[in-house]
């Protein structure tokens, strides 16, 4: 009787411990409007430096034409190539980001597992006669 006793405090003991799903749901929602106000007011910090850069330009060759400067418009260095080389160098930030994203993600992966198979099962990585690695689980 008293061992039943005992048992029934212990599991009232635990459950008054752990949280109820109640009290999980109980948090409140993630504000994430910081996120876009921030994303909004870049934009307009970029918007206004193409403006201000093209504004600069335009007054740069007005002066020339009121100076007596009668060519063409003098070259911005902005052309279909350039512009084409910047995005190719941006797809190749992006494609390395993501190559190493993926690299660190498998090293990751591969110390869980890791530390999985030889700490929790007792495996053994062995290699076969073909050369190929394999785990051997007792």
């Amino acid at each position: 009787m008293k061992k039943q006793i005992f048992i029934l405090i212990a599991v009232l003991s635990l459950a008054a411990a752990l949280p109820t799903g109640a009290a999980a749901q109980a948090m409140p929602n993630m504000d994430m409007s910081w996120g876009i106000r921030s994303q909004m007011q870049l934009q307009q910090q970029g918007d206004a430096m193409a403006r201000a850069t093209a504004m600069a330009y335009y007054n740069y060759m007005l002066r020339l034409r009121q100076m007596g400067y009668t060519g063409p418009s003098l070259p911005t260095g902005v052309t279909a190539d350039t512009l084409r080389a910047s995005m190719q160098r941006l797809q190749q930030s992006m494609d390395a980001y993501h190559a190493s994203s993926a690299a660190n993600s498998n090293r990751t992966s591969d110390a869980v597992t890791n530390w999985d198979y030889r700490a929790i099962r007792g495996c053994q990585l062995v290699v076969d006669v073909y050369g190929y690695q394999k785990w051997v689980c007792p």
